[in-house]
């Protein structure tokens, strides 16, 4: 990576002149006409060595080593920035190898042995798969292939809560309305009937003491594998399962292994007695506890005074399973909304104090919510958007803006949907807009295949045979180099997405892209121009294609021949 080489060499210019290491920021510039990479690193040393920041930057370029096949020229600018211009030849070569359908992603490792788990998706049984829960899947897939075009062995794994007082209230509910199930035909008329039964179990616990109680036990029965109820928990948990099994291959997911509450509980229990022994965690009246003064973080119950572990105390059990069953692991990224927070700074402090080989190792990635106009969404209530009502609402108006037919539909309905959660930072809130995530002239999925769409029906039209692809840099416009130059960065911004944890760059690089090879279509003729120039603007063309679709598959995200 050319970066890199500025990197390295720079800070080898630095130690020669403080003999010190000092972080060393290289940016793509916003305005291609400051070059192809900047640094501000004189302003940075000015403090420590004492000079005018032109001085500093003057000193620096002096001594680079510039390899003329790759760079055209190093500018300083006032007031002390370093601009890179790449050459004309390397960005042609650059072209070439993506028009090939080449990518050569740098290698990114969060640890020597290569190995990382991801642990998206988490619906819990006895729910509705969500449209939170979509943007989990959408965000936790696209760093699954990120990482893995990084040169990462990646284990997908989802965590679901099976057991808990949740499922007690759905339960309770469907024990009493147990004469309905014999109506229930469809896997869709179970799932809407469990999702109804939560919100009625729910309800009656917060309004009715008896009922309250009733659900409490039910509760310690599931717990406990109580004859009295086991079978209706594994017959409706059966089609809880079956039903996301269906949305992972709507959306193109998959995991390696599937973990759950219900096969945490007994050992949750003796790793933290164990704990206990060893003054990790304490005892607090009759729970077991961590008192988390100790370590300025929060003080949360492990063991409940009924004796039953809590969320926190699973987690410990999850995470001795998490890292044995798949050898070494190097980083462990857990996607969860920020809410816990407080609950994964504990937990992997704990877990750090029991087994100090997983120290550093594990990583909360926070993702924020999606809000409808009236609010959050809220199982409890009833008003949440199911994850495949939201794609299907997306379908129809597909079919109906696109006139489409229905498999091409629900490839852009799927896009639609991922992209719209992906084109924002993780940390962003969303306000999901149906119409948005469809525009055909906005920052959307169906824009990005349009183009894609657009660059093949170009291709087809040219009817060109490479028999040797050389790209002409000879009256290159302006705008095209400007392209040449959006085209190079690809590699750098799959890096950028792993580093950050955050699609999004790739998502909104795409974008640019997209508009700037649009505006390049709609102002230059690309087949009927002469033949060198040509052959020049058909494998830009086949270079943005390719890329486009290369970012789509990143991002999780499938594309079509024909809209």
């Amino acid at each position: 990576m050319i970066k890199e080489k500025i990197r390295k060499k720079i800070e080898l210019i630095i130690k020669k002149l403080i003999n010190k290491k000092i972080d060393l920021d290289i940016q793509f510039p916003n305005n291609s006409n400051f070059g192809d990479y900047s640094t501000a690193i004189a302003l940075k040393l000015t403090k420590i060595i004492k000079k005018n920041p032109l001085e500093i930057a003057q000193e620096i370029v002096k001594n680079f080593d510039k390899e003329n096949d790759v760079f055209e020229k190093i500018e300083i600018i006032k007031p002390g920035f370093i601009n890179f211009w790449l050459s004309k030849s390397y960005l042609a070569n650059q072209i070439i190898f993506f028009a090939e359908n080449n990518f050569n992603f740098p290698k990114y490792y969060l640890g020597k042995n290569k190995k990382i788990m991801i642990e998206f998706a988490h619906p819990n049984t006895h729910k509705l798969f969500h449209i939170g829960h979509l943007r989990n899947i959408s965000i936790g897939e696209s760093l699954v292939r990120i990482f893995e075009s990084l040169d990462n062995k990646v284990i997908r794994a989802n965590y679901q809560g099976d057991v808990g007082l949740h499922i007690a209230k759905c339960l309770y509910s469907v024990k009493n309305s147990i004469n309905q199930i014999k109506n229930l035909k469809t896997l869709q008329e179970k799932i809407e009937f469990i999702g109804k039964m939560y919100s009625e179990g729910t309800k009656a616990y917060e309004e009715n003491e008896k009922s309250k109680q009733e659900i409490i036990e039910i509760n310690k029965q599931i717990y406990n594998q109580d004859k009295k109820i086991i079978n209706l928990w594994k017959k409706t948990r059966k089609w809880s399962l079956d039903y996301f099994n269906k949305i992972y291959k709507r959306v193109y997911s998959y995991f390696n292994r599937f973990y759950f509450e219900s096969e945490m509980a007994k050992r949750a229990i003796e790793i933290s007695n164990q704990a206990l022994k060893k003054n990790i965690l304490e005892k607090s009246e009759k729970a077991i506890i961590f008192n988390g003064k100790k370590y300025n973080l929060d003080t949360r119950v492990f063991i409940n005074s009924l004796g039953y572990p809590t969320y926190e105390g699973k987690e410990l059990a999850l995470a001795e399973k998490e890292f044995s069953e798949f050898g070494n692991l190097d980083k462990n990224i857990h996607i969860v909304t920020p809410e816990q927070t407080s609950f994964f700074k504990v937990t992997f402090k704990v877990e750090e104090l029991i087994n100090a080989k997983i120290k550093g190792k594990q990583y909360h990635l926070a993702y924020e919510w999606v809000n409808l106009k009236t609010g959050k969404m809220s199982s409890r209530q009833g008003n949440i958007i199911e994850a495949n009502w939201l794609i299907d609402k997306i379908k129809e108006k597909i079919i109906k803006n696109f006139n489409c037919d229905e498999k091409t539909a629900e490839i852009l309905a799927v896009a639609s949907a991922k992209y719209s959660f992906l084109k924002n930072s993780p940390q962003t809130i969303i306000n999901f807009d149906i119409d948005e995530s469809i525009g055909i002239n906005g920052n959307s999925a169906p824009y990005l295949i349009y183009t894609y769409v657009r660059c093949q029906s170009v291709l087809k039209k040219s009817n060109i045979k490479f028999t040797n692809k050389i790209l002409d840099i000879n009256n290159l416009e302006n705008f095209e180099l400007n392209l040449l130059r959006k085209i190079y960065q690809f590699s750098e911004i799959v890096l950028k997405s792993a580093e950050n944890y955050s699609p999004n760059f790739i998502a909104n690089y795409l974008y640019e892209l997209a508009s700037d090879y649009n505006l390049f279509y709609q102002k230059y003729p690309i087949i009927k121009t002469e033949e060198k120039t040509k052959k020049r603007r058909i494998l830009i063309t086949l270079a943005v294609a390719n890329i486009i679709k290369k970012g789509l598959e990143l991002l999780g995200i499938k594309t079509v021949e024909k809209m």
